[in-house]
């Protein structure tokens, strides 16, 4: 048993990582360890040529700083876009309500019906009363109040 691992210790190392590796990726999804497989790979070939342990991590290493620069500059930014979702009252800027009472600035009074809950509103501009019944689209949220104005007819 000692002279196979002997013989083949250097390659079962080098088939521990890319095993390791595959596995932390396919539970992140994330391409946190992909960069490491291609070096393991090439790292195990020169351990059954077989090379010295130091040539092995050298081009080990090498190979995966090469991935991580390669996999961060064509893969990653086009597999998983950037893209911020709006939660909470945040994604209300921009929704259509309908008003409830009517919003008048001047009296502070005023409410919206929006994904059928019943908010307090204000008109965006100070010198416009928007009567009950109107469609109006949030355009800003200020503390608890919802930012509204008419919809502006294309």
């Amino acid at each position: 048993m000692g002279e196979f691992f002997a013989e083949y210790g250097l390659a079962l190392l080098w088939i521990a990582v890319t095993a390791v590796a595959v596995v932390v990726e396919t539970q992140t999804c994330d391409l946190e360890s992909i960069w490491f497989v291609p070096g393991a790979v090439v790292a195990l070939i020169l351990a059954l040529i077989p090379l010295s342990f130091w040539v092995q991590l050298v081009v080990f290493m090498a190979l995966s700083a090469v991935s991580l620069i390669l996999f961060n500059l064509f893969f990653k930014k086009r597999l998983r876009p950037k893209t911020e979702e709006k939660t909470n009252v945040d994604a209300l800027i921009g929704a259509h309500g309908i008003v409830e009472e009517e919003i008048n600035n001047l009296y502070e009074k005023g409410s919206v019906k929006v994904r059928g809950l019943v908010w307090t509103a204000r008109s965006a501009n100070d010198t416009v009363t928007i009567p009950a019944g109107s469609l109006v689209t949030i355009v800003n949220v200020s503390g608890v109040k919802l930012i509204c104005e008419l919809p502006s007819a294309e």
